[in-house]
């Protein structure tokens, strides 16, 4: 009783360890809020806002050119989850075939390296938001990559203008270097191919594959529930080591019944296009924020506009769905529950420590 009173309370634990400055709050506000304006005016509100969602939090600190290079990275692979999304979004059931083919490979890859994992991460989960955008709407499949790139070029360069006038005011500062010697790109393979030999390194990339494979089979039969809202769920809450019971899955739900019940009552004023812009500002600038204080708290405000960017596309999001992707949510979640205790049941070596 007392370690699960203890769960709960870290779950609502804020956190002081990062500090985060005025200019990247006002970065991310205007990089979602500027190109939603924009989109705005051909009724794609939730659109405009994919592209700084997608770019904030991926621009590394320090010299310009390393900030750049974050970015460009980024960039391309957005560029390469919307642009498959696209492409393959409307062919039904191979789609699903093709994202857990997509969905194992990116899982491999993410072993290379910790840079790897977050962009394996980054493109499965760009590559069911995008494709679930496409294949639900009657949107032209290239305006949407258009809208969505365009926002995230607007937010790259923002970031890097801002980090130049940055670098002005302070006079540029010396970077400190780092000391820890990087293991090289052979020693990184090499480590990825020795893990690969056994079946601990392949418990991630059949984590996901399974799951996402089990949301799949069962929307053949329930095809009026919202797949694409648990898949983008279960990318979330699915960890590259296995834990019983994760306090990132107790505050994502916890947040997403909250951030359902913030849609919802957007949802119920029915607000003009101005105004929504003016939401996505104050929850996008909310974001930087709350990710480095806690993650109950982020997962509130990411619900909303979340919601925002899936059901815009040409169509407002109706008051049914709020719902559903509220069971959506708590079912990936108990999914990757069940799938976890599987793994660490068979494989205990892969477990995460305990805090």
């Amino acid at each position: 009783m007392e370690k699960t009173l203890n769960h709960f309370a870290g779950a609502f634990r804020w956190s002081t360890e990062k500090e985060v400055t005025a200019i990247e709050i006002t970065v991310s506000a205007l990089a979602m809020a500027v190109p939603a304006l924009l989109a705005a005016r051909g009724h794609h509100t939730g659109l405009g806002l994919i592209g700084g969602m997608a770019m904030s939090g991926t621009v590394a600190h320090g010299r310009l050119r390393t900030q750049a290079a974050s970015a460009g990275a980024a960039l391309l692979v957005l560029m390469l989850a919307a642009g498959l999304a696209c492409a393959l979004a409307r062919l039904g059931g191979a789609l699903q075939i093709a994202l857990l083919l997509i969905a194992g490979l990116a899982g491999v890859l993410g072993g290379f390296d910790r840079a790897m994992v977050a962009a394996s991460m980054r493109y499965v989960f760009y590559l069911v938001m995008v494709g679930g955008i496409v294949s639900t709407t009657t949107a032209d499949p290239l305006l949407i990559f258009a809208v969505v790139i365009g926002g995230a070029l607007f937010a790259v360069v923002l970031h890097l203008a801002m980090a130049l006038v940055v670098a002005h005011v302070r006079g540029h500062a010396v970077e400190q270097v780092e000391d820890e010697r990087k293991p090289t790109v052979r020693q990184r393979f090499n480590r990825l191919r020795r893990s690969l030999g056994e079946p601990a390194g392949w418990q991630y990339p059949v984590r996901l594959v399974s799951c996402l494979g089990a949301v799949s089979l069962i929307h053949l039969f329930f095809p009026d529930h919202d797949v694409h809202w648990a898949a983008l769920a279960l990318v979330l809450l699915i960890e590259r080591r296995p834990e019983r019971l994760p306090l990132k899955t107790t505050q994502r739900v916890i947040g997403v019944i909250f951030g359902v019940c913030c849609a919802g009552l957007l949802s119920f004023l029915t607000l003009p296009s101005w105004a929504d812009v003016l939401v996505v500002a104050v929850l996008g600038g909310a974001r930087p924020f709350l990710r480095v204080r806690n993650y109950l708290a982020y997962s509130i405000v990411m619900t909303p506009l979340m919601m925002m960017a899936m059901g815009t596309a040409d169509h407002a999001l109706p008051t049914s769905a709020l719902l559903d992707r509220l069971f959506a949510t708590v079912f990936a979640a108990c999914l990757v529950l069940v799938v976890n205790q599987v793994t660490i049941h068979f494989l205990p070596q892969t477990a995460a420590p305990k805090a």
